[in-house]
Order: structure tokens, then C-alpha cells, then sequence
């Protein structure tokens, strides 16, 4: 039987279509009552929940990604704690446009590859009121691209095989949540 925290979450998720505030409070209960993930290995299929940019993007943004999502998930390597991004060989395009220069891709198969490096460690939350335990994904990382060094990912445990992330971006020094998204192992 799913926990009462799994409960609660797969409600936020169901809800976010039609009440989209309390989906989104529901959300960041549910990450702050998650626990630090612990060692992460391999390929963990993800996807995201929402973006939570505001001044009316969202919903073109969430559209936007039932159209076209080539974001698939994270890989992770526990002993020298980095990881890169999963995404669709059809995310070639964009980043060969943003980043003509950038090479440094390893591919996963299954018209997949993984880019964009980060180191990961645990600590408090920079984000959530209370700064909850929290794995910390960090794209500022010496390989990453401009705009991706801005990016800092937390991630906490909701159950035995499913995380929570929130994706925050680093405007003006300051951290502002942009999207939350799960991942599976």
C-alpha cells in the first residue's frame, strides 16, 4: 500500500490540471516532508510535473511539453558524485543552436543522450521554507554551458523508487523555482 506521502502526491499531480494552487502548495508539502534521496545510480527515467515561471507562461510552457519534451531523465554516478541530463537525440537542434560550440555529449541509446554535467552532494534546501535535506544537482559545474551554470536542482525521496524535483534558476543572484519534476527509478 502507498504511503501516506505517495498519497498526497499523486493527489497533487491529479489536481494541477484543475486546481492549480493548491496542486502547487500540495507539491511543496510534499517536498518538504521528503527525505534526502541517498545514493543514486545509473539512468533514472524522469519527467516534468510543471513549470512554475508565472506571467502567464505556464500554461503555454506545459502545453508546449505535451507537444514536444525531450528531457527524459538524469544519470547519476555515486562514486565521484556527478551525473548528466538525459535527453532525446531531438534536443540536438536546440543545443547545437544555443551552444554551437558545446560537445560534450555521451550517448545512452535508445535515440538518447546524456549532457550537460553536474556534481551532486546533500544539504539544506535553498529554496523551501525550512530547507529541508535535500540531494542538490548543481549545473555549476566547469563544462556546463552559459544558462546552465544557473540551474540547481533539489531532489528529495517520496517513496522507495520515486523522487520529487524542483529546478530552480538563478536570476540576479537571487534562486527562483521555474518547473518541479519526478524521477523514477
Amino acid at each position: 500500500m502507498p504511503s501516506e506521502l505517495t498519497l498526497r502526491y499523486l493527489r497533487a499531480l491529479a489536481d494541477l490540471p484543475h486546481d492549480r494552487p493548491a496542486a502547487l502548495a500540495a507539491l511543496e508539502t510534499c517536498f518538504q516532508n521528503g527525505e534526502t534521496p541517498g545514493s543514486l545510480d545509473g539512468l533514472m527515467p524522469g519527467r516534468v510535473l510543471t513549470t512554475t515561471i508565472g506571467y502567464g507562461l505556464d500554461p503555454i510552457m506545459v502545453g508546449s511539453a505535451r507537444v514536444w519534451m525531450p528531457w527524459k531523465g538524469k544519470t547519476f554516478d555515486p562514486e565521484v558524485k556527478e551525473g548528466r541530463n538525459a535527453f532525446s537525440t531531438s534536443f540536438r537542434v536546440v543545443q547545437r543552436t544555443l551552444w554551437p560550440s558545446y560537445d560534450l555529449d555521451w550517448p545512452l541509446g535508445g535515440r538518447r543522450y546524456a549532457t550537460f554535467p553536474f556534481t551532486t552532494w546533500d544539504g539544506p534546501s535553498a529554496h523551501t521554507p525550512g530547507g529541508a535535506d535535500v540531494l542538490k544537482i548543481d549545473y555549476e559545474h566547469p563544462q556546463s554551458p552559459w544558462m546552465v551554470r544557473d540551474i540547481l536542482d533539489e531532489l528529495v525521496r517520496i517513496d522507495d523508487e520515486l523522487f520529487l524535483g524542483q529546478a530552480l534558476f538563478r536570476i540576479r543572484g537571487r534562486l527562483h523555482r521555474v518547473a518541479w519534476f519526478e524521477l523514477r527509478r
